[in-house]
């Protein structure tokens, strides 16, 4: 009998696995197998996300191999550059993420936690005083409390236990790789962040530059094969003219590139009897720019601070005693959420529009020094329960003011509206 068992390795479940195996006794499943090689991942880690992992040196070079310190939202005309050298601390780390994983089941296996890599579990079995988890060859689990950290892979088992599934959407991922002298030659930035109705309707194409790579990639629709993101994203780096410079002459293998579904817009609860959904299998992904790191972080710091009292108690975790993770995932996120929600309404579309809203933003962005600001902290915000939701009013403001008066009058119910998401 396991006191917690958690399916998924990924940042929220190694997240919680590591914090929690101090407290209980724990089991990790993942069902890659991660001893023969974690999948490379290079994110944007923001320094808000430093609160919610304290147990990572933030000066751990292997882990966080720089500093974040530039991000460009780009248009096809203009940049809109956020540098934290106009301000004061840097944006944040990126992260080599295959390294914090691999760290935080080492503190897992250190705290005396089991890391099960390589099994997939087929089925759940819910009983009155425990959890039945069984494998694909017939072997057995039992555990209090369940937590799923599936991202997007999970549904099946989601489902079986009654909770709904996320929105989710196809994106591709590859890395480009190169010498570290040509790959600060080829981009400045730490970060970039794009819009072209052309390659997605539903999301952005982006660059992660982290040390001796970059990771690229794009959201593409719900319906879109794996062969024709591939080969989308084939024409995107060999044709598409605003990223050239950002590619010559750095290496990629297309046929590792990796598409898999991303999923985001939160379920309406995220536990129920002795089960907890942590982070992006709860859709906890912020809507427009699809951060997902901070909220398996944050699942896991809050999941951790929920049921450590529950233990020393032998509590049977009732519903009504796991709804406090809910409520404390929704007081910590869902204000800060809220402008991920209003530029997704605004952006996220097919809408003729699109175009020139986004390029409208970037110019704002590189006009206006507050929206800048404004901009970066949120980005250094270690409180995003307190997020000023009166700055992303402003920015709104000032974007809107800049359309043309014919789209004033034809957009104003649609930016009144996503004030109030």
């Amino acid at each position: 009998m396991y006191d917690v068992i958690i399916i998924g390795a990924g940042i929220a479940g190694a997240s919680f696995a590591s914090k929690i195996s101090k407290y209980a006794k724990t089991l990790l499943i993942e069902a890659q197998d991660f001893k023969k090689e974690i999948p490379i991942r290079t994110n944007v880690f923001p320094e808000h996300n430093r609160p919610f992992i304290k147990e990572i040196e933030w000066e751990n070079k292997n882990i966080f191999p720089c500093l974040h310190t530039k991000s460009n939202y780009m248009s096809q005309e203009c940049n809109g550059v956020i540098n934290s050298t106009e301000f004061g601390i840097p944006l944040g780390n990126i992260c080599h993420t295959e390294n914090l994983i691999d760290e935080l089941i080492n503190q897992l296996e250190q705290n005396g936690g089991v890391f099960n890599s390589g099994e997939k579990i087929s089925k759940i079995n819910k009983h009155n005083d425990y959890m039945e988890l069984i494998n694909d060859i017939g072997e057995s689990y039992s555990t209090k409390v369940l937590a799923l950290a599936t991202g997007s892979r999970g549904f099946d088992l989601q489902r079986s236990l009654g909770f709904e599934i996320p929105d989710h959407y196809t994106g591709a991922l590859i890395h480009l790789f190169g010498n570290e002298d040509k790959i600060n030659e080829n981009l400045e930035y730490n970060y970039i962040f794009h819009i072209n109705p052309k390659i997605s309707t539903s999301g952005p194409f982006y660059f992660n530059k982290g040390k001796e790579r970059i990771a690229t990639g794009f959201l593409g629709g719900k319906n879109e094969s794996k062969e024709e993101i591939v080969s989308k994203l084939e024409r995107i780096l060999k044709n598409y003219k605003p990223i050239q410079p950002f590619v010559n002459g750095l290496r990629y293998n297309l046929s590792s590139t990796v598409v898999g579904e991303i999923s985001k817009h939160p379920i309406k609860y995220f536990s129920t009897e002795r089960v907890i959904v942590l982070g992006e299998a709860a859709g906890l992904v912020t809507a427009f720019f699809y951060e997902g790191l901070l909220s398996g972080v944050a699942c896991a710091e809050i999941a951790t601070n929920i049921l450590k009292p529950l233990f020393e108690i032998d509590s049977a975790f009732s519903r009504l005693e796991l709804q406090k993770y809910d409520q404390e995932v929704k007081r910590v996120l869902m204000t800060y959420f809220k402008n991920g929600n209003a530029l997704e309404y605004l952006i996220y579309n097919e809408s003729s529009y699109v175009k020139t809203l986004w390029q409208l933003y970037t110019e704002l962005l590189s006009e206006n020094r507050l929206a800048r600001k404004y901009i970066y902290e949120a980005y250094i915000n270690h409180d995003l329960s307190n997020h000023n939701t009166s700055n992303d009013r402003y920015v709104g403001e000032k974007w809107f003011g800049k359309l043309p008066t014919l789209s004033k009058i034809t957009l104003s119910p649609k930016f009144f509206k996503a004030m109030l998401l």
